[in-house]
């Protein structure tokens, strides 16, 4: 790679990691404020919390590094387009296969990053993760002292508790489980105490009542009780830690995993496409990058507009990596056709590499072209309304 190609790999590097940064940024806060009710509801620490969310960081930069390239790419070759260098380079004898060379390489070190995340990393993360959330889980002691509070251990099982004295009994028990399908229960007591005895959770309630009503009749019966255990053990999963979906593996627990296995779901389909689908990581961002340099790519002179190569580009690419993830989809669900997750990303890169190779440019038809151009021609006058020099000419 000479200086030429040097000097555009930095600039397309630098532009990809302000934006992986910023979209991975993004779609963290979205995702840290759906599991927000742990600090909320169940009264973990933010540190704790901050933990969990972000473990989830590597599997979210898998999905938005191909986006962060092509944005990024675009933006440098904009650039290079607007400054008229690419028709400098190309005067000074540089084919577009010599343009295309850092933008491959910088493509090909992101498809590394990512099938690094999605065959190893990922995986991992996400075991910790489920880890972390199972242990949260069983911590019942965190989860239920909190006075004055209605906490949702489990679905249809509520826990509460007015007060909690100096020493550590419970003071105003509530607890509400409507977990069997016939019958819900409704405790409560006076005081209580948690025990832990033989290795089983308990919550050792004293002067209380206890409601027993069947769902299909709604009529009740009432027990006094002078002392009563009710036992939490079974709120704690019997295999925490353990059982891990597909997407929680990594690629050789992946190929070592039996066709029977639970997870599986009698579906060899979905292991073959979960395999084959963390195989084609890494053929989506050199796709996508032939995809928005078959747009943006050839030097052409600035009188041209730019505004149809540039949406043309990222749609292209975007089309690219949604049609990824709809053969992934069809391949989970039909054995047969499971070997499409990687035959199709192949079949892409391979027409764009020709594409490419050749110089064969893509054609848009005068009746998408017109409205896209007067788009930009619209765009362009607000732009110089606002003092705001140069964009997508």
């Amino acid at each position: 790679m000479g200086r030429i190609g040097r000097y555009i790999f930095v600039r397309s590097a630098v532009a990809f990691s302000a934006v992986v940064v910023t979209l991975t940024a993004i779609v963290w806060v979205t995702q840290a404020l759906r599991r927000f009710d742990l600090v909320t509801a169940k009264g973990q620490a933010i540190l704790v919390y901050l933990g969990m969310t972000l473990l989830a960081v590597p599997s979210l930069v898998a999905y938005v590094a191909p986006f962060a390239l092509v944005v990024g790419a675009a933006m440098v070759l904009n650039g290079l387009h607007g400054d008229s260098e690419l028709v400098a380079m190309n005067a000074a004898g540089a084919s577009h296969r010599r343009i295309l060379t850092p933008f491959l390489a910088l493509s090909l070190l992101v498809a590394a990053l990512c099938g690094w995340i999605a065959l190893w990393s990922g995986p991992q993360t996400l075991q910790s993760l489920r880890d972390v959330t199972n242990a949260i889980r069983a911590d019942i002691v965190a989860n239920v002292v909190q006075p004055g509070r209605f906490i949702d251990i489990d679905d249809d099982f509520t826990f509460h508790i007015r007060n909690r004295a100096g020493d550590g009994s419970l003071e105003g028990l509530f607890i509400h489980d409507g977990r069997d399908r016939q019958y819900e229960y409704t405790y409560s007591a006076e005081r209580g105490r948690i025990a832990e005895i033989a290795g089983r959770t308990l919550i050792v309630m004293e002067k209380g009542t206890v409601e027993r009503t069947r769902r299909a009749e709604r009529s009740s019966t009432f027990v006094e009780f002078g002392s009563y255990a009710f036992d939490l053990t079974d709120l704690v999963p019997a295999d925490t830690g353990k059982s891990y979906q597909l997407n929680e593996r990594t690629i050789g627990e992946l190929l070592t995993l039996p066709a029977n296995d639970p997870t599986v779901d009698g579906k060899p389909a979905k292991l073959t496409a979960e395999i084959l689908g963390r195989l084609a990581t890494l053929l989506y961002p050199p796709a996508m990058m032939l995809a928005l340099f078959l747009f943006m790519g050839f030097p052409k002179t600035t009188r041209s507009g730019r505004v149809l190569a540039i949406l043309g580009g990222l749609g292209a690419a975007s089309l690219v990596r949604l049609a990824g993830f709809g053969v992934a989809g069809v391949a989970a669900a039909d054995e047969t056709l499971a070997i499409l997750a990687l035959a199709v990303p192949a079949a892409i890169l391979a027409v764009l590499g020709v594409c490419v190779f050749f110089g064969i440019e893509p054609f848009v038809p005068r009746l998408v072209a017109r409205p896209l151009m007067a788009l930009g021609d619209a765009c362009g006058r607000l732009a110089g309304r606002f003092g705001v020099k140069g964009g997508a000419r």
